[in-house]
């Protein structure tokens, strides 16, 4: 095989190794970012979240709507069947079951819990979700993102995030409480 076979061999093969360097995040003011992050309170998001127990493994498609203090949380199968919606509105929580049947209660995740077996650390969601620590332990990744919240009985893990209408905003994210891990993929933000 002549020299100038081989050498372009080599070339080529080196060229299709080589890989395309990702594009450094610039670092934020992260006093500022969250100040933003916190003026967001109309935001809309889909995605999968997977919960795991020690008794059992789910997954449920989610779709969660927030409107100030007022959600819409609403669980389905995979194969679309409906688990459960959960909304507040006006300061009023409302279950509604996979049956059809209304549930009352002052308290969303022990409504959650008595009617699924799930621990959702529901009360915190709507900040975590965004990136916010809210008055809960943090820290920061190199980027000023937020890395990790330590909330009580919950760790929240901060894996991945996107650009999206000019907020870094959390794209895949795990919680881990008592007995319950969860694991979150944010499919698609919707910011109003």
């Amino acid at each position: 095989m002549p020299l100038r076979l081989i050498l372009l061999t080599l070339a080529l093969l080196l060229a299709g190794c080589a890989t395309t360097p990702q594009p450094q995040r610039q670092q934020v003011d992260w006093s500022q970012e969250r100040q933003r992050l916190e003026q967001l309170t109309h935001w809309q998001l889909s995605g999968k979240l997977a919960i795991i127990t020690e008794k059992e493994k789910g997954s449920a498609r989610l779709n969660w709507q927030q409107e100030g203090d007022d959600y819409r949380l609403n669980l389905t199968s995979v194969i679309g069947t409906h688990i459960l919606e959960l909304t507040r509105q006006h300061g009023r929580l409302t279950l509604t079951d996979r049956d059809g049947n209304r549930h009352q209660s002052q308290d969303a995740g022990e409504l959650i819990y008595r009617l699924t077996g799930w621990e959702l650390p529901i009360d915190g969601l709507p900040e975590w979700i965004k990136g916010l620590p809210g008055d809960a332990q943090y820290q920061l990744n190199p980027d000023k993102s937020l890395a990790s919240v330590t909330d009580g009985a919950w760790q929240i893990d901060y894996q991945q995030y996107r650009d999206q209408d000019g907020y870094r905003l959390p794209h895949q994210l795990s919680l881990q409480g008592e007995g319950t891990r969860l694991k979150l993929l944010i499919n698609e933000w919707s910011l109003k």
